[in-house]
């Protein structure tokens, strides 16, 4: 097997995990919420404002990781498709969200998730020149 197919299995898997999270009522903004309240002690005011915190930096973290994966698994326009994929991906797991019982789509999940995204590309593309002026 190729090292570009063993990313693109990984990017494959990672989605896969993606949605199964998105699937599970169990990973719904109040359930995260409650445990932060629970876990750390806070009132709930602060618990909702860590939540917010947290949710949106796994939505960065998560899709970020989708398009390192992806963008590794191509040979040509790498990080173009790596986050058009991303992001187009993102707009389908927001719409299976929406027939998930208490959970929600949001436009706003998906611009923050193709943010995700043109981040982890862009440190990678800032890597990549930093290594190459250095040889």
């Amino acid at each position: 097997m190729k090292k570009r197919q063993i990313w693109l299995v990984a990017a494959i898997a990672w989605a896969v995990a993606i949605f199964i999270a998105t699937h599970s009522p169990s990973s719904t903004g109040g359930n995260t919420q409650f445990l932060i309240k629970k876990l750390l002690g806070l009132s709930s005011e602060e618990a909702a404002l860590i939540n917010v915190v947290f949710r949106k930096l796994v939505h960065l973290g998560a899709f970020g990781l989708l398009a390192v994966l992806l963008f590794n698994s191509f040979e040509k326009r790498k990080f173009l498709l790596a986050w058009m994929i991303t992001t187009l991906y993102a707009a389908t797991d927001e719409l299976h969200q929406s027939f998930v019982p208490d959970r929600t789509a949001s436009i706003w999940d998906v611009g923050l998730d193709s943010l995700g995204a043109l981040i982890a590309l862009g440190l990678i593309k800032m890597l990549n020149q930093r290594s190459y002026k250095q040889s």
